[in-house]
């Protein structure tokens, strides 16, 4: 009796577990498990995309960093490089001015030499005549004296210029355009030199003509 009793209770107890869990507790799913797992395998999902998120993020300021050490280098090689046109642009400007104004006096002291030149292939001394031979000798002397202290003049204004060469002299260094100023007058005393030793050649000559003559 007391076996079929205590039978009776064990049955009691296991019909209340299948009550409790009616699918059975050996095989069976347990909600709570499942709600767990699930949320487990969220938050590692979360947890990947959050990775990926940093991933991109540090790419994102990698690439940053790059880009601007490039800028960086460019602003300097901008600055250089415009430093060193500027600079050399204004020294162009100078040379350009220095080696024009250079050629424009060059270009009238040819034109002088060429007047010189002339004259003095005008010199005929098998032509002179015996009575003024005196006065044309003295004529003769003064225009190779004129035409010897202009070329000096020349020679010692273009000795320290690019032009020294065309007088058979060497050029030690480029004339600096700091001394434009003290050679302005340069060319102005060239071309006039001779205009301006002209009448006094002539009276000179006339007055040597008179001399002789009376």
């Amino acid at each position: 009796m007391s076996n079929v009793t205590t039978h009776k209770q064990h049955l009691n107890v296991r019909a209340t577990q299948l009550e409790m869990n009616p699918q059975g507790s050996v095989g069976g799913n347990n909600p709570l498990a499942e709600d767990f797992t699930g949320k487990l395998q969220e938050a590692q999902s979360q947890i990947e995309q959050l990775q990926q998120q940093q991933a991109e993020v540090e790419r994102q300021k990698v690439e940053l960093e790059e880009i601007n050490a490039a800028k960086d280098d460019f602003l300097q090689g901008q600055v250089e490089l415009h430093e060193k046109l500027s600079t050399a642009v204004t020294s162009m400007d100078r040379e350009i001015f220095a080696t024009r104004q250079e050629l424009d006096e060059l270009e009238q002291a040819r034109i002088c030499f060429a007047e010189h030149l002339e004259k003095i292939n005008q010199l005929n001394p098998d032509g002179w005549n015996n009575e003024s031979l005196r006065q044309d000798l003295t004529r003769a002397i003064s225009v190779l004296d004129l035409a010897e202290d202009e070329y000096e003049q020349a020679l010692t204004h273009f000795s320290g210029g690019r032009s020294a060469s065309v007088f058979g002299a060497t050029s030690s260094k480029p004339k600096r355009s700091g001394a434009n100023s003290s050679n302005s007058e340069f060319v102005s005393t060239l071309c006039n030199g001779f205009a301006f030793n002209l009448p006094i050649i002539l009276l000179g000559v006339v007055a040597l003509i008179i001399y002789y003559v009376g």
